[in-house]
């Protein structure tokens, strides 16, 4: 009897000791994430917002980490080939996305085919305002004047985008709603390729973010007429709201322009939340507020359950605007 009680003593204890073992391990683990670079797709071409953004990530990571931050462009489809590469790539954690409320919008329109749970969606990273650009010196002086050309020319005011069917666009079309005419909507792979078309003199006209054209506004070659967020932009606080020259843009709701990071689903719950960790310690870092700052990005870092409702809340929207504009 004491020699059954004994021997199941010892099994207890082997089995204490493998968990203890497995627990150890798996914390090791925890610590040594990450071992080896950590690559961050953008879906868009260089020079955009999403690529300044992730590159401004690089050096503070290193900093901070000694961890190489390896940017990869793979522009196409509106950001849906980039973030479908990212959800498809290995769920290791090496192999991450920064995506946007244009994804969300495909999303929203069942243009991609994966829903908003298919993919690992960490924290949000920051939101910018969206403004209206155009050439200058060229053919408009202020947005009144460009409305003034829409509403006697509808369809003929070309007007550049950055993708299709998203956050852009659909100010656009609220904005051509409010004045009773139409946009001749011009979609690009990319805010920079939007850039380069207005320096060119091909489009009249582009919906795109401050950052992608702040360095062309500062050097005169483009210029900033107007802004669709209710507070306007911070680095160029005369340029007027939509709403304050008598459009409003804002009848869908919540519709934000709004970047953040994702992966392939099943990543490893302690390596998600390392990931989680070092993202958030590095965009609240000095180095990246002041690159935010200079390039009128919003940083607005949310996880967990916060997150999971601020995204859940932008994608609603944008599933009401792709019922009310792009299926009409």
């Amino acid at each position: 009897m004491k020699k059954k009680f004994f021997m199941v003593l010892a099994l207890c204890l082997i089995a204490m000791t493998a968990v203890f073992a497995n627990g150890q391990a798996e914390s090791s683990a925890e610590v040594n994430y990450p071992t080896k670079e950590i690559t961050l797709i953008i879906p868009w071409n260089p020079g955009g917002t999403n690529d300044l953004a992730g590159r401004a990530l690089q050096p503070v990571f290193k900093s901070m980490y000694d961890v190489n931050l390896v940017i990869k462009n793979v522009p196409g489809g509106g950001s849906a080939v980039g973030i479908l590469e990212a959800a498809n790539s290995k769920n290791d954690g090496y192999t991450l996305g920064l995506a946007t409320s244009s994804y969300l919008a495909l999303l929203a329109q069942g243009l991609v085919d994966s829903t908003l749970d298919a993919t690992t969606n960490m924290l949000s990273v920051m939101e910018e305002p969206i403004v209206l650009v155009v050439k200058n010196n060229g053919k408009y002086s202020d947005a009144e004047a460009l409305i003034a050309d829409l509403k006697a020319n509808p369809g003929k005011v070309s007007c550049g985008v950055p993708g299709t069917n998203n956050v852009n666009q659909i100010y656009a079309t609220l904005l051509q709603e409010q004045v009773g005419s139409e946009f001749n909507f011009m979609p690009f792979d990319g805010g920079s390729r939007v850039v380069a078309e207005l320096i060119g003199g091909h489009v009249d006209c582009g919906v795109l973010k401050p950052s992608e054209t702040i360095a062309q506004v500062k050097g005169g070659e483009l210029k900033i007429v107007g802004v669709f967020n209710r507070e306007g932009i911070t680095i160029l606080p005369e340029v007027p709201t939509f709403e304050s020259l008598g459009y409003d843009v804002f009848r869908l709701g919540n519709i934000q322009q709004m970047a953040y990071l994702m992966g392939p689903k099943n990543i490893d719950p302690k390596v998600e939340a390392k990931i989680v960790e070092m993202f958030t310690n590095v965009i609240n870092s000095d180095e990246y507020k002041e690159f935010a700052a200079g390039v009128g990005i919003q940083l607005n870092v949310l996880s967990g359950d916060d997150f999971d409702a601020y995204i859940t809340d932008i994608y609603n929207g944008l599933e009401k605007a792709s019922k009310e504009i792009f299926t009409n």
